[in-house]
């Protein structure tokens, strides 16, 4: 009886690590989900981090230098003092290569009228990496967000 309840438990074990180790490979290979890239846009442009911005950041046309002096004047000379605060609401993928991520944004979020307020973050694949396509943020979102 022993020998039976050992091997069950050996199979369930098996098809743990099994489990786990599609997971970690889904992880691994199919790199971060759109929803994981836009906690990260947000959480950088919440602190004016311009390289983290500018490495997440889609701009059609434009190089990276281009898109890092863009986003040095947004966060540093148009809104140095602008706050806000985020929740992530949602993930909508549209295929393998555009997603948009639901977001509740608070924005001037010390002003003591802050509400909350609904924007989405376009998302597209570039070369296995999920990015803001930021022509299509509102602009209501951030002040003087690049374009």
């Amino acid at each position: 009886m022993s020998m039976n309840r050992s091997g069950r438990a050996s199979w369930v074990l098996i098809a743990g690590l099994v489990g786990v180790g599609l997971v970690i490979a889904i992880l691994f290979l199919g790199g971060e989900s759109p929803t994981a890239a836009a906690g990260k846009f947000m959480t950088a442009l919440s602190k004016g981090d311009v390289r983290t911005l500018t490495d997440l950041s889609y701009l059609s046309g434009e190089n990276k230098d281009q898109i890092e002096r863009q986003w040095d004047y947004a966060v540093n000379v148009a809104g140095p003092y602008y706050r806000f605060k985020y929740s992530i609401r949602s993930e909508r993928i549209v295929d393998s290569n555009d997603a948009a991520v639901s977001l509740s944004v608070w924005r001037n979020y010390f002003s003591g009228i802050s509400y909350d307020e609904k924007f989405e973050l376009p998302m597209i694949k570039q070369e296995g990496k999920w990015l803001v396509d930021v022509r299509g943020i509102n602009r209501e979102m951030f002040p003087a967000l690049p374009r």
